[in-house]
């Protein structure tokens, strides 16, 4: 790209949902806090590839320039294996994606087939760059220090680069919904007010609808999940099949079919009281078999997030 150095663009239209990309790493490393043995373990692992891998990984972007080449490189590019993985791989064609905090696509690690996937998280007409997130989340202020901090660049995508009174609304946005992530993930809470943690539920996905305009798969995906989970807590199956389903929707298109977890969430959805959590609370106990049926879609979205209830 001309003020990014490579990137990716797609060559044809990409429909949302479509797996795009799936590469084996170039090589793993753990990510060491001493930059000399990571270093000497990196030029190990290097002196095993091909010529053809070697000249790939030494190829890549470095933000780390100076006494430790290959563990700059490293620090530059990994991907983790997997969420909170301590151990990261590089790759040939995925490490050339570049950021946008409003990207078009998500990686994700494949645990079960050992690469790293790159799926559509909406239509991608030709021509246009394919872009991932590298950043946190959180305003935008936040989000230029964690880049700049640790990759060495500027944003300047299209959510970046909104008018003052835009982007002071998205950021807005943004907290709130930093906020609500850490509510929703209170134990006390959910067992407590599990309605409250519900509600919060209900509110992030409005938040990232506002925000992300449709292209939030992944954060949607999770936020159904973690209200799967706080019905099965207490017992409401009913409620938490639907939300598994849901949550299985959104998994399918960020990750695929064949990811485990999307296959962990298929099998909740159907088997709700698999999940460990189940029967640690009866507050809200029913059967799988108890969603109720000829609701209009309003009344249906009342029933499920406990709506009723409130009024």
């Amino acid at each position: 790209m001309p003020t990014k150095g490579k990137g990716l663009v797609a060559r044809r239209n990409i429909s949302k949902g479509e797996r795009i990309l799936s590469e084996k790493p170039l090589l793993i490393s753990p990510n060491l806090s001493s930059m000399s043995v990571m270093e000497s373990a990196i030029a190990a692992k290097l002196k095993t590839l091909s010529r053809t891998d070697q000249r790939q990984f030494l190829s890549l972007n470095n933000n780390f320039p100076g006494k430790y080449p290959f563990s700059g490189i490293m620090r530059t590019n990994a991907f983790p294996c997997g969420s909170g993985a301590v151990i990261g791989g590089v790759y040939p064609t995925i490490c050339l994606i570049n950021h946008s905090c409003l990207p078009n696509a998500h990686n994700n690690w494949n645990n079960e087939l050992q690469w790293e996937t790159i799926h559509s998280v909406d239509f991608i007409k030709a021509g246009e760059e394919i872009t991932i997130t590298y950043d946190h989340g959180g305003p935008s202020n936040s989000r230029q220090a964690q880049l700049k901090g640790a990759f060495g660049f500027d944003c300047s995508c299209h959510q970046c680069l909104l008018p003052p009174a835009e982007l002071h609304d998205s950021d807005l946005r943004r907290e709130q919904i930093q906020s609500l992530d850490d509510l929703i993930g209170e134990p006390t809470r959910i067992m407590a007010t599990p309605d409250c943690s519900l509600k919060a539920c209900f509110l992030m996905l409005q938040l990232l609808e506002a925000e992300f305009k449709g292209n939030a798969v992944t954060l949607i995906g999770r936020v159904y999940y973690d209200a799967f989970q706080i019905c099965i807590i207490h017992g409401d199956q009913a409620r938490a099949s639907i939300f598994a389903q849901r949550a299985t929707k959104y998994r399918v298109i960020c990750e695929g079919e064949d990811s485990p977890e999307t296959i962990n969430i298929k099998s909740l959805m159907k088997t709700p009281t698999q999940h460990a959590s189940y029967g640690a609370s009866t507050k809200w106990r029913t059967a799988k078999g108890l969603v109720p049926k000829g609701l209009d879609p309003d009344d249906f979205e009342n029933w499920l997030w406990r709506e009723q209830n409130s009024m």
